[in-house]
């Protein structure tokens, strides 16, 4: 392989501090296995006192390929993860195995147990189970308070359920998987004579992906790296987006403080993508302020095209993205070759439901959770079969007091709910006579609901004629949900039952979708051939594609409405540029003008794009 001057100077670094600034597309993986091999066979290094760290088990396992096919045989050189490589220290240390580590699905049953004993009034579904588990990660591997932990809202007093999840961990003569980074860090601190044993050891480490590393990561690799400081590091601070996770940026953005002797390498030229769209995320990336400079160019040849338009509606938009990449495959262009990303996992069941439709086969990148399987959406589902038949308890029990009527469960004592007969019951009873005339007057709701032709109008009166939207606001206010999220459930399942004349042909739809969503999941993370990469722009970093579509680039969405402060704005920022860099020929950026029938504007990024040049743009 040929390597240009600036990877040269970064592969034949040898000793002492450097850092690597390696923008999109310029071959960081190449020089990282290439320094390696220069270290080994031209300057003698012993290849077992270098250790390859980087993130994901799938890094580590290509980098440790690419460097034996070009070694041609395994020498001793330790690539792995961060978590790999410091549970080998413990395992020597401490003698702990693999089976004393706690998989995911015990780490949530843990923190289930302990949040139902602490708050019984509350309900924790999966995604707040993993949202609190994330946060548990940040606190640990970024050693901060808990107590200024806003997550969770006043519901949850965060001290209180890190301190019993610790004692629970402990208690099971277990390791949590972040604390295989914490125990390491403070065995480093605590014993100078096993640190200095593996400084012995590893005297030269190189560190990939840098810009995602945490507190705790970068003060044991500064421990082990010195006093030789052999530390080679390599990262893009453009590419940082994953600081809901414990990823510290300004790590990098302060390692020449750090390191004051440390050689700065920066390889700018992005050997992926074509000169319009490197231009045009060069354009988008350089309005954030915290962030090395740089002079993005392109080393591939050719031409393509970046792409701006905006649809009426999420309707309009992903059918036209459905035809695009039908024209696509006409071109010639293989589907494996084409990725539509998006910003959260919810906003994925628009394009895969067109999809569905279409015949157009698609892999997640992610586990897109299905919204009509939500728990939000159970009860909505209940009215609907109720007044298309299904009249048993079951069904009953799912909507009744949604919102709060006061049913009781004793109330319904057959298992077929005749309305009716048990109004009639209750107004005879003294104490609950009440009862009697809600339920008749619940009883004409219901007719009234079962008149209605459309699924899309019925879904919209349980909403707001039946009170379910203001239900759904206070029952979130009081469990510490989010409201805005949940209300973006409901509007997306109303959405969906637009285009349908009645309940069977809608359900019909649900139903074929819902099969697709379960085929995916045996698929997800992989690449087959001849299907579409749905992703989030979260999931997308690492990867290329020939055409890439990035949907519903409107403010509030990307970036996130949640994102307000000017912190929160840069990483929104960093993710749509990574996402952007992940097209090689052509980029696609589409915005609505409405959504769930309201309006909505187009991103700042779009704008930001608009800066640089050869970009089409359509309204």
């Amino acid at each position: 392989m040929n390597y240009s001057s600036d990877q040269l100077t970064a592969i034949r670094h040898a000793e002492g501090p450097c850092m690597v600034i390696a923008g999109p597309g310029a071959g960081k993986t190449a020089v990282v296995t290439e320094r390696v091999h220069y270290l080994v066979k031209e300057r003698g290094i012993d290849p077992e006192s270098i250790l390859v760290i980087t993130f994901t088990r799938a890094a580590a396992a290509e980098m440790e390929s690419r460097y034996l096919k070009r070694n041609g045989e395994k020498d001793g050189v330790i690539f792995g993860t961060f978590h790999s490589v410091f549970f080998r220290i413990l395992r020597q240390e401490y003698g702990f195995t693999a089976d004393g580590i706690l998989k995911d699905g015990e780490r949530l049953n843990l923190l289930s147990s302990i949040l139902r004993s602490l708050y019984p009034q509350l309900e924790f579904d999966a995604e707040i189970l993993s949202g609190l588990l994330s946060e548990i990660s940040r606190i640990k591997n970024n050693r901060l308070d808990p107590a200024e932990s806003t997550y969770g809202g006043r519901q949850i007093h965060m001290p209180e359920v890190l301190t019993r999840y610790e004692r629970e961990v402990h208690r099971s003569g277990r390791l949590d998987f972040d604390d295989m980074l914490v125990l390491t860090w403070k065995l480093f601190n605590e014993k100078p004579g096993v640190l200095e044993r593996w400084r012995n050891k590893f005297r030269y480490i190189m560190v990939d992906e840098f810009q995602d590393v945490n507190l705790v990561q970068f003060e044991t690799v500064k421990l082990l790296a010195a006093p030789l400081d052999n530390l080679f590091i390599v990262g893009d601070d453009d590419q940082s987006i994953y600081r809901f996770r414990g990823a510290q940026p300004e790590i990098m953005l302060r390692f020449p403080k750090e390191y004051r002797k440390a050689k700065v390498i920066r390889l700018e030229t992005n050997y992926r993508s074509v000169e319009e769209i490197v231009n045009a995320a060069s354009a988008v990336i350089r309005q954030n302020r915290a962030r090395y400079p740089k002079k993005l160019r392109t080393g591939r040849k050719g031409h393509g095209e970046v792409v701006i338009r905006r649809f009426r509606d999420e309707a309009e938009e992903c059918e036209e993205t459905a035809e695009r990449i039908r024209a696509e495959e006409k071109e010639g262009t293989p589907l494996e070759r084409v990725a539509v990303l998006v910003r959260t996992n919810h906003g994925a069941s628009r394009i895969l439901s067109v999809f569905v439709e279409r015949g157009i086969p698609f892999v997640t990148r992610d586990k897109v959770p299905n919204i009509f399987r939500h728990y939000v959406c159970r009860p909505v589902f209940g009215y609907l079969n109720y007044v298309t038949g299904n009249r048993t308890r079951e069904n009953f029990l799912k909507f009744m007091n949604c919102p709060v009527r006061g049913i009781r469960r004793e109330d319904l004592r057959l298992p077929v709910v005749d309305l009716p007969a048990m109004a009639s019951t209750l107004a005879e009873d003294p104490e609950r006579n009440w009862m009697g005339k809600r339920l008749k007057a619940f009883e004409l709701q219901l007719q009234l609901l079962s008149q209605l032709k459309t699924p899309f109008a019925m879904i919209n009166y349980i909403r707001k004629g039946l009170g379910y939207d203001a239900y759904v606001q206070e029952e979130a206010e009081e469990k510490g949900r989010d409201i805005a999220e949940l209300l973006r459930v409901l509007d997306a399942v109303q959405e969906s039952a637009k285009e349908y004349g009645n309940i069977p042909d809608w359900y019909a739809h649900i139903a074929a979708y819902t099969r697709k969503l379960d085929d995916t999941l045996r698929d997800r993370g992989e690449m087959p051939a001849g299907k579409v990469m749905v992703s989030t722009l979260h999931a997308s970093k690492g990867l290329e594609y020939d055409t890439v579509f990035i949907l519903d680039v409107n403010e509030r969405v990307i970036p996130h409405e949640k994102s307000t402060d000017p912190e929160a704005l840069e990483e929104e920022r960093r993710m749509f540029y990574v996402g952007m860099t992940r097209a090689i020929k052509k980029l696609h950026l589409f915005s609505v003008s409405e959504r769930y029938g309201k309006k909505m504007e187009d991103s700042r990024f779009l704008k930001e794009v608009r800066y640089s040049d050869k970009v089409v743009f359509f309204t």
